[in-house]
């Protein structure tokens, strides 16, 4: 599944739960906040996704979004500032379901299925739309 048809099936799935989108103008202080905090920039396949949801849910399980501006929907640069340090250097948390949490790193430019409590990591792709629905458990 590739990112748009991904957004495709997320706007049709009447389960999911999903935040009004963001503009650009948006986005863009989001990130600048999340490099001000020493969070880098979640990726452009991110920002595309913002574009269409800023925030997701299913059941427990989140895609975070980007000044969010609903308590419905938690907010990136806040949940990674309270998780801060068991965050790895370089990478960002995304969103989380009751196991994992989806991280993105920059180093590798991957996005990446972490288990938050010992950091091993339960796989990983270059490609947001392949990870996006194993967080969500759709």
């Amino acid at each position: 599944m590739n990112m748009d048809e991904l957004i495709e099936y997320l706007k049709q799935n009447e389960d999911i739960g999903r935040n009004k989108p963001t503009t650009e103008v948006k986005i863009a202080i989001g990130v600048l906040r999340l490099k001000e905090a020493g969070f880098p920039d979640p990726g452009t396949e991110y920002h595309k996704l913002l574009r269409h949801f800023n925030g997701l849910s299913n059941n427990g399980c989140i895609m975070l979004g980007i000044n969010t501006e609903s308590s419905l929907f938690p907010e990136m640069l806040a949940y990674n500032v309270q998780e801060k340090e068991n965050i790895a250097p370089g990478e960002i948390v995304l969103g989380y379901n009751d196991g994992f949490w989806l991280t993105y790193n920059s180093d590798r430019q991957a996005y990446r299925i972490i288990d938050p409590d010992d950091g091993t990591e339960e796989g990983s792709s270059r490609f947001l739309a392949e990870v996006v629905p194993y967080i969500l458990h759709i």
